[in-house]
């Protein structure tokens, strides 16, 4: 029986993983994901997503910041070191390195941002990073972006929930407001065609902005 078992094992192990990926099946390394987004995605520079400044290359000031999080994604996988995640489910790998779910971000705001849970905030709230001309508000384990990162944030969120049947963590309508207040612009689109060169999968959000009207608010 304990023969039949390891072969059984080795089997499926030899199976190919991208076939069981419903999102993209390319990049299974997140490490290698992100030297990816540093070449080629932003390999000529861009700006970041939650302050809006401008760089020309990869530094230590900055960082690939996953939007749907690595904490939740544990929490909705209900695992919790990557080695855990990668036996318990195959396509793990795969959703931790999606290039869709990355944007550049300065490493303080990443810091402050990574374990917290996006949400809107009363306007009395001041920018814990005025001192950088960054209109990011943050409190308890909640930040709201500025209004022109918004609409990407929701659409990454959005991708990533029907991509890989990941939970919407924060209000979905909430989500579907900041999507209608800041649609696609013509960077985001051009992001959207370099993703797809580079591992194969669209955001359909960004594609087709009303496929939204269609998700489900809970």
């Amino acid at each position: 029986m304990r023969s039949l078992l390891l072969a059984i094992g080795c089997l499926a192990a030899s199976i190919s993983l991208p076939a069981l990926a419903k999102g993209q099946g390319q990049l299974a390394d997140p490490k290698a994901a992100v030297q990816l987004f540093w070449s080629q995605l932003y390999g000529q520079g861009g700006s970041t997503l939650y302050c809006g400044k401008a760089f020309s290359e990869e530094s230590g000031q900055l960082k690939a910041s996953a939007i749907y999080s690595s904490k939740q994604l544990k929490s909705a996988l209900r695992c919790v070191t990557n080695r855990q995640c990668g036996i318990m489910n195959p396509e793990y790998g795969y959703i931790a390195s999606d290039l869709h779910n990355l944007y550049p971000a300065m490493t303080r705001v990443e810091l402050a941002r990574r374990n917290a849970q996006f949400g809107e905030l009363d306007d009395s709230v001041p920018s814990k990073f005025a001192d950088i001309d960054c209109d990011m508000k943050t409190s308890f384990k909640l930040v709201e972006p500025r209004d022109a990162a918004k609409g990407n944030i929701a659409r990454a969120i959005f991708y990533m929930h029907v991509e890989y049947d990941l939970p919407i963590v924060g209000q979905v309508q909430m989500y579907k407001k900041w999507h209608q207040m800041d649609p696609p612009d013509a960077e985001e689109k051009a992001r959207n065609d370099k993703i797809a060169s580079l591992q194969g999968t669209r955001n359909r959000f960004i594609d087709n902005p009303e496929l939204v009207d269609q998700l489900i608010a809970n």
